[in-house]
């Protein structure tokens, strides 16, 4: 029988016959193992080889994006959209152009009087669209009273309670149980329309944007532009952009194209992004167009006609090519990345301010209400001392006077006489004073530690001068 060399032993041993055979046998199985294994590898190898395109077609996650296409086409999409501006200026109009729709049919405008004293009120409308099999559910909030009373003191606060009030509501939804059934009701987009008759921007118009650009992507509209030539638009346009940058307002800002955009994407990119803001003309009439004689959207005048859809009159063609072909995903994605996100960590701040706000002021009360206790027993004890202190004085001043009259009426001349009745009476009494002293110290200063140690150390202190004294008048 061979032995087997173990650890920290040495391997110096006898090498048999047998051990030589045995690793001999070893190295051939290896040697054929190893012959057979590259054998299979070159095999696969070779199938791999001839087989590779066909692996890659077969693995199938390449499917995924018409999967999810399916599935959100199936689930369909939902876009708010907030309109704001002042009366007259054409926001029902242009809505009923966008979308092909005429959403305002039971629509009453209310007579001046009424107007004198109307507040911002909030109104919502739904409508579903459906296009090559893509259902798009749209619900658009107006602004009706915006900025038409006399008194537009925070007429912007009716329309920023809602825009709160959405996002508190999904942010209870999300902490629900049924949190698949979620219905967004959240504003994507707030076009905001700017008077075609001034000179830029009203205190108004710069209000609003300052208290709500942070909580929705603001896109501004120069409504009714078809009362301007075009030079005026120009310089319009650029007033307004002035004075949004001057006062710092944040209005939605198109993202940069990629490096894989094509060129037509990026030429229609910038010309969009050059239209900012957008010059729009609504209509709710079809004509007949004096250039081409088909029939079109727009307005009839004695010069001649204004078409929408035409690009050289106005931009409400690159509004709506922004708004509803390529940028709707980006302005719901921004919605719910930035300003709902913003929103969700200011809520959560505050009410974890408000959970820990009593609780620290209870504590802080608590620790004032001891220390209140401790001083007013601290002052009691330093009063009730100053009384004893006093109490023995007199007796030590009446003890005084015994003596005095005991030496003026020609008693023992030692004094080694027994004591009369009132110097008795007088160390008795001086006695008692400095023990009570001693007792109603140490029952006041039971508030606290401090009074404790200081109270009994007055006390007994006070007790024992009452004492000696007595014993001294003695």
């Amino acid at each position: 029988m061979t032995s087997i060399p173990r650890f920290n032993v040495s391997s110096r041993y006898t090498r048999t016959k047998e051990d030589s055979d045995d690793s001999r046998n070893i190295r051939d199985i290896n040697r054929a193992d190893s012959s057979r294994t590259a054998g299979s590898n070159g095999a696969a190898a070779s199938a791999d080889s001839t087989g590779s395109d066909n692996s890659r077609v077969q693995l199938g996650f390449a499917n995924l994006p018409d999967q999810m296409h399916r599935k959100a086409v199936k689930k369909g999409f939902n876009f708010t959209l907030m309109v704001v501006g002042e009366s007259g200026l054409g926001k029902s109009t242009l809505i009923n152009s966008l979308f092909q729709q005429d959403l305002y049919k039971d629509r009453e405008l209310g007579s001046v009087t009424e107007r004198i004293n109307k507040t911002t009120e909030i109104e919502k409308r739904y409508i579903e669209l459906d296009e090559k099999g893509v259902k798009l559910r749209l619900t658009v909030v107006d602004t009706p009273g915006f900025n038409d009373c006399i008194n537009c003191q925070e007429c912007w606060r009716p329309i920023e309670d809602y825009i709160d009030n959405t996002f508190e509501q999904y942010f209870k939804d999300e902490c629900g149980l049924n949190r698949k059934n979620i219905i967004d009701h959240r504003v994507h987009c707030c076009l905001y329309f700017i008077s075609p008759y001034g000179h830029g921007l009203r205190p108004i118009d710069v209000e609003f944007m300052r208290r709500l650009h942070g909580k929705v992507n603001i896109v501004p509209i120069i409504a009714k532009s078809d009362t301007l030539t075009s030079t005026e638009v120009r310089e319009l346009k650029e007033r307004v952009m002035g004075d949004l940058e001057r006062h710092k307002i944040q209005i939605y800002r198109m993202p940069e194209t990629d490096s894989d955009d094509d060129e037509e994407t990026r030429v229609q990119e910038s010309e969009i992004r050059a239209c900012i803001p957008f010059a729009a003309i609504g209509s709710n009439c079809v004509v007949e167009s004096g250039e081409t004689g088909r029939r079109v959207r727009g307005r009839q005048y004695p010069w001649g006609v204004v078409e929408v859809e035409n690009p050289r009159h106005c931009d409400f063609t690159k509004l709506r090519i922004f708004l509803l072909g390529t940028h709707m995903q980006d302005l719901k994605d921004i919605t719910k990345e930035v300003h709902y996100e913003n929103y969700r960590a200011k809520y959560i701040t505050e009410r974890m301010t408000k959970r820990k706000g009593p609780r620290e002021e209870m504590e802080t009360r608590k620790s004032k209400n001891t220390s209140d206790a401790q001083f007013e027993a601290l002052v009691d004890t330093e009063g009730l001392l100053k009384e004893k202190e006093d109490e023995i004085r007199r007796m030590q001043q009446l003890l005084q006077h015994l003596q005095s009259n005991k030496s003026s009426q020609g008693g023992s001349a030692d004094g080694s006489g027994p004591p009369t009745s009132s110097a008795a009476a007088a160390v008795t009494s001086a006695n008692s004073a400095g023990g009570a002293a001693a007792v109603s110290t140490t029952a006041t200063s039971s508030g606290g530690p401090t009074g404790n140690s200081s109270g009994g150390a007055a006390g007994t202190a006070v007790g024992g001068a009452g004492a000696t004294n007595g014993q001294e008048a003695a």
